[in-house]
């Protein structure tokens, strides 16, 4: 990074590399088992379950994110499009969990 990255893009690089790091983990973690059809089991277990559950879980962040812009500071849908870089019906779908 260069000097002239703020410590807001510092924070958010290091937060970044940090969840790299834990899904680069698991997916070490199929590397590790040598028999294949177990690794391949392994596999759509991570990409079955724990991926999806995952996802879940991450969208209702994100939901929960917006909802708290637009009730606890009270800003407009607009607003948070501003704010997250996204289109204003995209915030929409967030701020309904979809």
């Amino acid at each position: 990074m260069t000097e002239t990255t703020s410590p807001l893009e510092r924070e958010r690089a290091a937060r970044r590399e940090r969840m790299k790091q834990h899904v680069d983990s698991a997916l070490a973690c199929l590397d590790e088992i040598p028999d294949p059809v177990e690794r391949e089991l392994a596999a759509r277990v991570l990409a079955d379950e724990l991926l999806p559950d995952a996802g879940r879980q991450v969208k209702a962040v994100r939901t929960a994110a917006v909802q708290e812009l637009r009730t606890e500071r009270g800003l407009k849908l607009r607003e948070v499009a501003e704010l997250y870089e996204l289109s204003v019906p995209r915030v929409d779908q967030l701020a309904k969990g979809k």
